[in-house]
């Protein structure tokens, strides 16, 4: 997994003065006070409470003693540091190791450290397991502080404590073996730990001021976010290290709602403070190492009063940007000044941005680098040892308001591997530094699978192509086309009762630019058509070479313009017959690509560049622009069920379809409006495919076991299942491989993908065929096809919806009910918080993304040849997955 690529170590004494620092004064009261307990915690040279080595002892013995010793310096250095406001109120170390602490989800899996310092607890109800966790603790007899099982285990909790505390944004814990003690942190650039074990005994100052900094240093050192708190209506927000075991600042887990999503948040920011109405995503959330991407519904916090109705609704984006990142906020803010100066309707389908910020913290910038790992160096180990083969941890299910799986990337063999390579020192890569920052949109609505109608779907992709397209045009690549980066958007600057209630007031709006790239506009890549240069050049006519009557169906300027991308393609190609063979070739493709859609052929029954699509300019290939904020290197990205596998650069990504030879070879890939355009076909192909009509539900042959379904159509849905499992819901080779698959055998589509779209999503099959073929034909030439792509996509859109126009607005009642409760449950989240009894409203991405399944990760299916077709695999799950799928996996380049 990603998240230990980078294990660092640092030399103790530095972790301690930069992670943990305590002022020297303050440590040697705290030292002096700890060394005349009278309790006598240590004497003779060591801690009392801890079991001598010499005498055999389990290590069931090492947390008691643990405990004791932590809690009292701990008080000491309170006592003598003196309480502030910034600093967690009430904190106890608890053993943890016979008892589970309580989850927000009911019946989640029991993941629990040895020890913690937990937050709001008394000594009265020490024994009370119902704490978010300060720190975990991970002990073991072994005197071996580089026991890879210790690692796994720590680092599983350190992912948990961060995946279950939304205003974490970091987490630190202890590996306790016998003797020695360390501290690790874990952030979203990676974890860092200590090069050389405190051994306690010897160095009880050293261990002293590891608990005394846990007790006394601000809570956002300990990784809290002070600019975050807990919404408590009708109460006043709090800060959850501020939280108490008793009063009226009570810790309650009921207080974080029913999940969460539903967990309000009141968030300060640059532009003035926002209350969260709920979660629109969490999902990157629980991926550790990375974006920690969250978005929010939310008004501002001095409208909480005001009638739901009237308030206005923002999008509410945090997430670590890593360095090299585009500036999300920044791309907003110049597409939106070139709206302003331009007359492209295109600009009304992009979100549009109220505000971005770098987060600070006490005036300096939140990032990985300074603030948290306060720009430490790494230091090199050398550990040679055979490790015994660690214990797994297993993942927690699902979050009761999503009805999805939360997957928290728990240790795993790539983890072990990882870690191998830690123990055996050697050198990790450098971390990506990240940088904490938000966006605030103007933009509300609901996810696309809320769709009302056939109509409306394909209408509002066709909205969030334009989008792109403008996007596009001005310099920037999207490059993660996915279900949650499509909305269908309330129209209107501020969402009045009536839009809300409107099923037809609504439009497309494609958000999400955090994966973006930038490259040089549309216009600076333009290539000139030298048409006199094209004729001079072309010796021979193409008319001659094709046993079809050219001269009475294609223009000349078709043939010259298929001239010009052959040039382009072999700058250094000078033989007329071969620049004929190839120009020839195109235009046969093209022409079979027009029979194969069943349209109409053009007036006169010839071609001319217009027709083909081939009026517009061919396009230099994208380069990043170099600045201090892009780096040069060209990264993946995408979400795995819906990136082309061109991106993934498998070798066997080629397209075979019009040609008997490789002439046209595949060029170097860099990720192109072509790659997104594939995405927003796999995104329809995928609700055509998985879903049971408007509204979003789950079709009801990816439900049930296998050997429940009658006899008479279990073929039928063993291949609809094979079919999702294969593009949609495997693993990262087998959905790029089977996708690479098509591409090498496209008819493979039309036979063995086609029929098993669900009936209601019959009227597009044709669509789908059309744009298919469009892409198949695009990544074979390479040619205007794949430069102008936007405008193809869009004409065969906007055809599919006029074909549909004569449809009813809504298809389904049920449908629109849906979104109006879910447009309802979210901007009245406020108002029924007050009332407990309040059935949580549905999830705003409830199964939209069932993309992977326990079992599936379990029995991983690997890609054969002709997966697709009914000779399958047994190994392919075919059984229904839970009714919770497993989260949005991570994003490439994240």
């Amino acid at each position: 997994m990603d998240e230990t690529k980078h294990v660092r170590l640092v030399s103790t004494r530095n972790f301690l003065d930069g992670i943990m620092p305590v002022d020297s004064g303050i440590l040697q009261q705290i030292y002096d006070a700890v060394m005349g307990h009278r309790d006598k915690l240590y004497a003779d040279k060591r801690w009392q409470k801890f079991p001598k080595a010499e005498k055999h002892y389990q290590e069931l013995d090492i947390y008691p003693a643990f405990i004791k010793t932590a809690n009292a310096i701990a008080k000491e250095a309170r006592a003598l540091a003196g309480v502030h406001d910034d600093q967690v109120r009430e904190a106890a170390w608890v053993d943890y190791h016979s008892r589970a602490p309580q989850h927000l989800e009911e019946g989640a899996t029991k993941i629990r450290p040895d020890c913690a310092l937990a937050m709001a607890f008394a000594e009265n109800v020490l024994n009370e397991s119902s704490a978010p966790f300060v720190a975990a603790v991970e002990a073991k007899r072994s005197y071996e502080q580089k026991d890879r099982e210790l690692i796994v285990q720590l680092l599983t909790y350190l992912r948990l404590i961060m995946a279950e505390q939304k205003d974490r944004r970091f987490a630190l814990g202890l590996f306790l073996s016998g003797t020695q003690v360390s501290v690790w942190l874990q952030d979203r650039s990676g974890l860092l730990g200590m090069d050389v074990p405190i051994d306690i005994h010897e160095n009880p100052k050293d261990f002293i001021q590891v608990i005394a900094a846990f007790a006394i240093l601000p809570a956002h050192r300990l990784g809290f976010d002070p600019t975050m708190k807990l919404a408590r209506e009708p109460s006043s927000p709090i800060h959850t290290y501020r939280l108490t075991s008793q009063g009226p600042d009570c810790l309650s887990v009921e207080q974080y709602k029913a999940s969460h999503y539903a967990t309000q948040w009141v968030i300060s920011t640059d532009c003035g403070t926002f209350i969260t109405l709920r979660a629109i995503s969490l999902l990157r959330a629980d991926m550790v190492t990375g974006s920690g991407c969250m978005v929010w519904a939310a008004i501002r916090y001095e409208d909480r009063a005001k009638d739901p109705d009237t308030r206005k609704v923002f999008v509410l984006k945090q997430w670590w940007r890593s360095e090299g990142q585009v500036d999300e906020g920044a791309i907003y803010e110049d597409l939106q000044s070139v709206s302003e100066a331009s007359d492209d309707s295109g600009a009304q389908y992009i979100g549009k941005m109220e505000h971005h910020e770098v987060v600070k913290i006490e005036g300096e910038v939140d990032n990985t680098e300074s603030l948290i790992q306060r720009g430490l160096n790494s230091v090199q180990v050398d550990f040679e040892k055979d490790w015994e083969k660690p214990g797994f941890k297993r993942p927690r299910p699902t979050d009761a308001e999503m009805n999805e799986w939360l997957h928290v990337e728990v240790a795993d063999q790539g983890d072990v591997k990882m870690i191998s390579r830690f123990v055996a020192g050697n050198r990790a890569e450098e971390p990506r530094v990240r940088t904490r920052v938000r966006v605030v949109l103007g933009v509300f609505g609901c996810p696309l699978k809320f769709f009302s109608s056939l109509k409306e779907l394909i209408t509002s992709l066709s909205h969030c192509v334009r989008g792109h397209r403008f996007a596009y045009e001005h310099g920037v690549v999207h490059r993660d086309i996915s279900p949650a980066n499509l909305l269908i958007a309330l129209t209107g600057d501020d969402i009045t009762p009536s839009s809300r209630s409107d099923p037809y007031d609504v439009r497309g709006c494609l958000i999400d630019f955090d994966h973006a790239k930038r490259t040089q506009t549309v216009e600076q890549r333009k290539v000139t058509f030298d048409a006199d240069k094209i004729r001079r050049l072309t010796k021979m006519s193409v008319y001659q070479t094709c046993s079809e009557d050219w001269e009475e169906r294609v223009t000349n300027e078709v043939v010259h313009r298929a001239v010009h991308l052959v040039k382009r393609r072999y700058p250094n190609e000078s033989s007329p017959s071969q620049i004929t063979q190839l120009a020839t070739q195109y235009i046969q493709a093209a022409l079979q690509h027009r029979k194969l859609s069943n349209r109409a052929p053009p007036s006169g029954n010839v071609y001319t560049p217009g027709a083909l699509g081939w009026d517009r300019p061919l396009l230099r290939p994208p380069l990043p622009l170099r600045s201090v904020t892009q780096p040069a290197g060209e990264v993946r990205s995408g979400t795995p069920p819906f990136i082309s596998p061109k991106i993934l650069k498998l070798p066997q990504t080629v397209v075979v379809r019009w040609r008997d030879s490789p002439a046209f070879p595949t060029s170097t890939v860099v990720h192109d409006a072509i790659h997104d355009m594939e995405s927003f076909f796999w995104v329809l192909l995928f609700f055509c495919i998985t879903r049971g009509g408007p509204g979003g539900g789950r079709r009801k042959e990816l439900e049930g076991e296998l050997d429940t379904v009658p006899a008479q159509v279990r073929d039928e849905v063993q291949q609809i299942r094979r079919i999702n499992h294969c593009l949609f819901g495997g693993d990262m080779e087998t959905i790029a491989c089977n996708k690479a698959e098509l591409f090498l055998h496209p008819e493979d589509f039309q036979e063995h993908v086609l029929p098993y779209v669900h009936p209601y999503f019959e009227p597009l099959k044709l669509m789908l065929r059309r744009w298919w073929d469009l892409l198949v034909l695009a990544y074979a030439f390479e040619g205007y096809e794949y430069h102008n792509i936007h405008a193809l996509v869009i004409e065969i859109l906007d055809e599919a919806a006029s074909a549909l126009a004569s449809q009813a607005g809504v298809d389904s009642q049920e449908a629109m009910d849906k979104r109006k409760n879910y447009l309802r449950n979210t901007t009245h989240a406020i108002a029924a918080s007050h009332d407990q009894s309040t059935t949580p409203p549905s999830s705003p991405l409830s199964d939209i993304l069932d993309i992977t399944t326990p079992e599936s990760k379990k029995t991983p299916y690997k890609h054969i040849p002709g997966s697709l077709q009914s000779t399958l695999h047994d190994s392919s799950p075919l059984s229904s997955p839970p009714s919770s799928p497993l989260a949005k996996k991570s994003k490439r380049g994240d």
